[in-house]
């Protein structure tokens, strides 16, 4: 991972928020209407946890497709968090089936639990010291038998791509810390990926 001291890497991390925005209609092509056979693995694996009805908060729902989509097509009652009000606005549109919020997952505070907690390539934007935060936020709208599913980088640190010619920021957390984090508050982490690739983090809380 990068030195977070390394040029660009701060500004990278703070434009995050208004990259995706001002982007969205690039985010839109390349993202893609599908799911990929990693977010079907996924996707698969998190709702076999849920019951058809219940409640999924997807953070980072960006533009509703494929995951918010997935989920209303499984009939789950999904509610949709980004940052982008235009990716806000085009999923409220697009899907009128889901409810989409714009906010801050670093401050996000809805006044309600889910079933579902979804922040599948979202979370891994901020840098190490934002996701704790955020992380918390999720968590905190976690219901007492809720299933998460997150996914993360592969050690703590930063890192800077580029994506349509401007930096990308991605950050990442000591694998170790992401499951401290998730059995001090009652999770048990059932199944994952760890490695130089990434990590994928599902976890249950039993209640």
């Amino acid at each position: 991972m990068t030195d977070p001291a390394a040029p660009g890497v701060l500004e990278a991390a703070a434009d995050i928020v208004a990259l995706y925005d001002r982007r969205s209609s690039d985010w839109i092509a390349d993202r893609g209407q599908v799911l990929t056979e990693a977010d079907r693995t996924w996707i698969d694996r998190f709702t076999a946890r849920l019951s058809p009805g219940d409640s999924v908060l997807d953070v980072g729902s960006g533009s509703g497709r494929p995951m918010a989509a997935a989920l209303l097509e499984r009939g789950f009652r999904v509610t949709g968090v980004d940052s982008s009000a235009r990716l806000v606005a085009h999923a409220a549109s697009d899907l009128p089936a889901g409810r989409f919020v714009q906010a801050d997952m670093r401050a996000l505070d809805l006044g309600e639990t889910f079933a579902g907690v979804l922040a599948w390539h979202s979370l891994f934007h901020l840098s190490p010291g934002d996701q704790r935060i955020a992380l918390s936020r999720l968590l905190a709208h976690a219901a007492p038998r809720a299933t998460i599913l997150f996914s993360s980088g592969p050690r703590e640190g930063d890192a800077v791509g580029v994506w349509r010619g401007e930096p990308l920021y991605h950050g990442s957390l000591d694998p170790g810390e992401y499951e401290t984090r998730l059995t001090a508050q009652g999770f048990q982490v059932e199944s994952g990926v760890w490695s130089d690739d990434g990590s994928a983090w599902l976890a249950h809380r039993h209640g």
